[in-house]
């Protein structure tokens, strides 16, 4: 199984913290980046997400070069070894990066498992937009709908083959990767 790959903006919001935090880091060569099959697209280990949480925990006590260190020890562990982790920074200085990023690791793991196996881009169907596999249903309906006061329970009811890890796969990757374009307007009159 080839490890969990995550874009920037996946890191940011398994690791709770801005999209900002992130392209930051990556500017400064904190995280080492892959390219996408369609060779544009940025891919950031899992790893990533436990150096974003534990920065995020420390605030600005964190330098560049620590965040590099984490990152280059953090690399070279299984994502088991991610949630226990504990780098020594400076001489008596450990940081126990399993108890800052646990939550956040074992989220992307399970998210990317359920991104990999539940949604897909197929070129004949709904124009290749993101869907559940298997269905025409996109990932931006799902969130559209969500977003205006459905609730996954609801989606369950009117999709009952369709697991709730699909559902939330979905819209965390709805939320993630933002359709391109134009945003769609409310219509004159309609309330806003």
């Amino acid at each position: 199984m080839s490890p969990a790959l995550l874009t920037p903006n996946e890191v940011a919001a398994l690791a709770a913290t801005s999209k900002t935090v992130i392209e930051k880091a990556l500017e400064q060569k904190v995280f080492s980046v892959r390219r996408g099959t369609a060779g544009d697209r940025r891919l950031l280990p899992l790893h990533a997400v436990a150096v974003a949480a534990a920065a995020k925990s420390l605030g600005r006590r964190m330098t560049v070069n620590d965040k590099k260190l984490v990152a280059r020890k953090l690399s070279a562990m299984s994502p088991a070894a991610l949630k226990t982790a504990e780098i020594e920074v400076a001489p008596a200085v450990v940081l126990h990066v399993g108890s800052l990023a646990r939550d956040a690791v074992e989220r992307a793991e399970r998210y990317a498992a359920d991104r990999d196996a539940f949604i897909e881009s197929a070129e004949g169907v709904q124009g290749g937009r993101p869907v559940i596999k298997g269905t025409r249903l996109t990932v931006s309906a799902i969130h559209g709908r969500l977003t205006c006061g459905d609730t996954i329970e609801t989606l369950l009811e009117d999709y009952p083959d369709i697991p709730r890890r699909a559902f939330e796969a979905a819209v965390l990757y709805a939320q993630t990767h933002p359709r391109v374009g134009r945003p769609v307007q409310p219509r004159r009159g309609s309330a806003a």
